[in-house]
């Protein structure tokens, strides 16, 4: 009723709207007018509002039947329900009565669930042979790695279980484990013709690397998939499992042997030298060059070899290590062949060393990496000992003929004068041609590209360079060695002038040989090598030349004899003999000056000037026996003539010290009173430390015997002071080791 109401009301409603509505609408006269054109536009609402009215009318009707749908379903839901609580009811009536064999349908469940899984286990391994089969087609057809590895691992997994379980059963029946046996092996042989295939292309990384280097790290690919096997059974506790086959050890294995097998006809043609003989060289070039070709493997190597690696395994190192051992073996096995291998066989290998080593360093592995063994029984060693045995042995010889050359015959003067002998040039040309490897290098056709120590240092900077240059200096105090014996035998004046010259030439080229030494020297060796005191050796000889120059002009009978007569004759007072000595002395120096190099001149004057004071020293202690007027002023005059003579040769503060002693001899028989004496004998023992005080003895008595300023109460006051002055001198002289009479 209040639904109809409520439409009646509605309806009113709108026609009073409307009513209203033609009433706004022609509230005008002027409004009937558009009167048609208001009933077309009424006509055309109440079409579309009779269109939106029936669509909604139909879309109530459609909900209205979804309705009646849903709820019929709703019914045979219910209906349902209603059936399957009535099961429910009915089979928990049922099951009441099964409560007390609750146990036996536990057993019964687990009995059907070991059944389902036997009857897999069973189908699993069964399908054995056959996914063996596929997975060794696969591997035959060229199938990708990976893929074929991961399905023997799971079949191997498979069987690995199966055994076990088989393993472990009480009730095996011995036939039929024998028959599953043969499953199991199929998956076993089928996995080891993988392996097979796997260490193949491991093998042969390096053509693989180039040609297909997918393969190679699909293969590597699987070692690490393997290995992270191997780690996870580890960490299960189960490491000692056959799963686990640590391939990533075999891998390097692998790669190492197939190194060894390359190198094995290198090595075997390096074992035939020692049955070679004599005739060796050409085997060594062939030898070397073949290590060559292996030399040049580690640029593709290096290029395509080890992207193909993961980092971790640093196959360059690995592979450069493997290729270092079999070519030490290598050198050692040449090493012992070294009695038969001429020299420049050996400088052949130790230069191939040499620029092995380089190629190496190139590819940034470290020094000491490269470095062949260096025991004594090394290969190394043994060639380096051979070529230094050899060296020594044809300097020795050579240098005996050079000394006795030197001294057999006369020397030559060069165009200035001056005196020399080929000794020392022939010397240092063997020296550096030795050193340097020239002379057998030579003999092979190679020429090196300059002198000194270039060769050797050029095939090794280490090791041989340094034992070479051991030999050499060791040559060099030889050489001296050699010198002094003949110079103690005693030479012609010209003859040691040569020495002296042909000396100061050897200090020299010493020195740019230790330079030269030096410079090639490699920086972990540089400073090893004492060449200085060899050098300074060829100036101390020079210098010990010039001491037997100056002693073999004082040992001239007509020189010496004018100092017999110093001291003691009236040529002497009027200086005619003191001339004579200076004029003798021109003389000489005049010749040393043609003779001997500047260099050295003025420390012959300086020799000269020194052994002049020491024998007027003498010859004033030994023959003076009366000190007079004339004596003293004789003295005195000596002295300045000295003096001045020898200024004109050398240094005047070295004049003034040499001349030193016979100014404090001069003074001592000069002085007048015991204080006098004393403190010019005081004097003279310290300018000429050589004066003994027996000597002095014989000029203080003669001094007293003839001088009345010198009575013999002052004598005997002077020769208690000299008793005790000469025993403090020799204690002095004891304590620096020098004896005294």
């Amino acid at each position: 009723m209040s639904a109809s109401a409520s439409v009646v009301e509605q309806a009113q409603a709108a026609r009073a709207a409307a009513v209203a509505e033609v009433q706004r609408l022609l509230a005008t006269a002027d409004d009937l007018k558009r009167l048609t054109a208001l009933r077309e536009d009424v006509a055309a609402k109440q079409q579309a509002n009779k269109a939106q009215l029936s669509a909604a009318v139909a879309s109530q009707v459609e909900a209205t039947k979804a309705g009646l749908d849903s709820l019929a379903r709703a019914h045979q839901a219910l209906v349902g329900m209603r059936a399957n609580f009535a099961d429910i009811a009915r089979l928990c009536a049922e099951c009441q009565s099964l409560i007390d064999c609750h146990d036996k349908i536990a057993v019964l469940s687990e009995v059907h669930y070991n059944l389902r899984k036997t009857l897999q286990d069973v189908e699993n391994i069964a399908a054995l042979p056959v996914e063996a089969a596929q997975a060794e087609d696969m591997l035959r057809e060229g199938a990708n790695l990976l893929q074929v590895y991961e399905m023997l691992a799971c079949l191997e997994g498979t069987s690995m279980k199966a055994q076990q379980a088989l393993e472990s059963g009480t009730n095996v029946n011995l036939a039929e484990a024998t028959n599953l046996n043969a499953y199991f092996q199929k998956v076993k042989v089928t996995m080891g013709k993988f392996e097979e295939r796997l260490w193949s292309i491991i093998r042969n990384f390096v053509a693989v690397s180039q040609e297909e280097p997918g393969l190679l790290v699909t293969a590597l690919q699987v070692v690490e998939l393997q290995e992270l096997v191997d780690r996870q059974l580890v960490a299960a506790g189960q490491g000692a499992s056959p799963l686990r086959k640590a391939w990533r050890r075999r891998c390097l294995s692998q790669i190492a042997m197939s190194i060894q097998d390359r190198f094995a006809p290198l090595l075997q043609q390096c074992s035939q030298l020692i049955a070679a003989g004599e005739n060796t060289d050409k085997r060594v070039s062939e030898i070397l060059a073949e290590a060559d070709e292996f030399v040049d493997q580690l640029a593709p190597i290096y290029d395509h070899v080890s992207p193909c690696f993961p980092p971790e395994y640093r196959i360059f190192g690995v592979v450069c290590a493997e290729h270092h051992r079999q070519l030490s073996s290598m050198i050692d096995f040449i090493g012992l062949c070294a009695d038969n291998l001429a020299n420049a066989d050996i400088l052949k290998v130790m230069q191939w060393i040499h620029g092995y080593q380089e190629v190496l360093a190139e590819f940034g592995v470290e020094e000491q990496e490269v470095l062949f063994p260096s025991g004594p029984q090394s290969g190394v060693s043994l060639l380096i000992d051979k070529y230094v045995q050899r060296t020594v042995g044809t300097l020795s010889s050579w240098l005996v003929n050079i000394v006795e050359g030197d001294f057999k015959y006369e020397p030559k003067a060069s165009a200035e004068g001056r005196m020399w002998t080929p000794g020392a040039v022939d010397f240092f040309r063997i020296l550096n041609e030795q050193a340097s490897g020239c002379t057998v290098l030579a003999a092979a056709g190679v020429h090196p590209r300059d002198e000194k120590v270039a060769v050797v240092a050029g095939v090794n900077r280490d090791v041989m360079l340094l034992r070479v240059g051991q030999s050499a200096v060791q040559t060099m105090r030889d050489f001296q060695a050699a010198q002094r014996r003949h110079i103690s035998d005693g030479l012609p004046l010209e003859q040691l002038c040569a020495v002296i010259n042909n000396n100061m030439r050897c200090y020299d080229e010493s020195l740019e040989f230790a330079d030269a030494l030096e410079e090639r020297f490699a920086e972990h060796v540089k400073g090893s090598l004492d060449v200085e005191e060899a050098c300074r050796g060829f100036l101390d000889l020079a210098k010990e030349g010039a001491a037997a120059c100056v002693a073999v002009v004082f040992s001239d009978p007509a020189f010496a004899d004018l100092f017999q007569r110093l001291y003691s004759s009236d040529d002497w007072r009027s200086g005619g003999l003191t001339a004579s000595v200076l004029a003798t002395l021109e003389d000489f120096l005049q010749d040393f000056e043609r003779m001997v190099e500047p260099s050295f001149y003025r420390r012959l004057a300086e020799g000269l000037l020194e052994e002049s004071v020491a024998h007027y020293v003498a010859a004033m202690l030994c023959n003076l026996r009366g000190v007079t007027e004339a004596d003293v002023a004789a003295s005195r005059r000596d002295d300045a003539r000295i003096r001045q003579f020898f200024a004109a040769y050398t240094k005047p503060e070295k004049v003034a010290r040499e001349c030193q002693a016979l100014t404090d001899a001069c003074e001592f028989l000069v002085a007048d009173s015991v204080e006098a004496f004393v403190l010019s004998y005081t004097a003279l023992l310290t300018s000429a430390p050589g004066v003994t005080p027996t000597l002095l003895a014989n000029l203080v008595n003669a001094r007293a015997a003839s001088d009345r300023n010198m009575t013999k109460a002052d004598a005997r006051e002077v020769g208690g002071l000299w008793v005790a002055g000469a025993v403090g001198w020799a204690a002095l002289q004891h304590v620096q080791g020098v004896p005294w009479s």
